[in-house]
């Protein structure tokens, strides 16, 4: 007898933790979420333009060589006001002279200068426009007697600094644009979009908007959403 009521009581424990589950699962749902991606993008103009210009003067004598530096420095520095710049604009750096008769490796009979200097200035302007119009236009130097050489940090170097001023607006647009993809995924799935449960913003990215169209830059941000769903 004692043994049957021992029974009985297990198994009403077991019903009545089954009907408390179950009680459970309708007082508590599990909360339905759909993680969605908001994209802003937004053409600008490069604000600032970076170029270093250099040019190289040969000769036997290291007098003459100076002179010849300092007279096409000089050249240099009239071609790029003529095209809109200023002495602000742009730093005359010191110059670099090679003395070919150091070199071990050097063919001295193939040889033409003793002295080779290189010649940098450096352009650093917001004047855009004015930098791209000169660099356009180094093939005239050549005819003031000006050898331009083409080196791998000779290009120029387009950026766009001004990227806090835009943020608040792109991240703006980024969420609406990822609310939009959740209102229609409740559509297709016939609910309706609740409040934001979490969201995260990616990292900006500003590349040319095309090749050989540097002055123009593309920024894009993506920002992640969740959002709840309710019937």
């Amino acid at each position: 007898m004692m043994k049957k009521t021992v029974l009985l009581a297990c198994a009403a424990f077991v019903v009545g933790c089954i009907i408390l589950a179950v009680g459970m699962v309708k007082i508590m749902p599990s909360e339905r979420t759909v993680s969605v991606r908001g994209l802003a993008e937004r053409e600008v103009d490069a604000d600032l333009a970076v170029w270093k210009l250099t040019f190289s003067v040969g000769d036997n004598d290291l007098q003459i060589l100076r002179r010849n530096v300092l007279h096409q420095t000089e050249i240099v520095a009239k071609f790029l006001e003529q095209h809109g710049l200023e002495k602000s604009d742009y730093t005359v750096m010191s110059p670099e002279v090679n003395d070919a008769t150091m070199n071990t490796w050097s063919d001295g009979g193939r040889r033409t200068y003793t002295y080779i200097a290189k010649q940098s200035i450096l352009i650093r302007s917001n004047k855009v426009a004015a930098v791209k119009e000169a660099s356009d236009d180094t093939l005239s130097l050549a005819g003031s007697g000006v050898s331009v050489t083409s080196e791998y940090d000779s290009r120029v170097v387009y950026e766009f600094t001004r990227l806090n001023e835009i943020k608040p607006e792109m991240i703006a647009l980024a969420t609406q644009n990822a609310r939009l993809a959740a209102e229609q995924f409740a559509r297709d799935s016939g609910s309706k979009v609740g409040k934001i449960k979490s969201a995260s913003q990616g990292l900006f990215s500003i590349d040319n908007a095309a090749a050989g169209l540097e002055e123009k830059k593309n920024v894009r941000v993506v920002t992640t959403v969740v959002y709840s769903l309710k019937d």
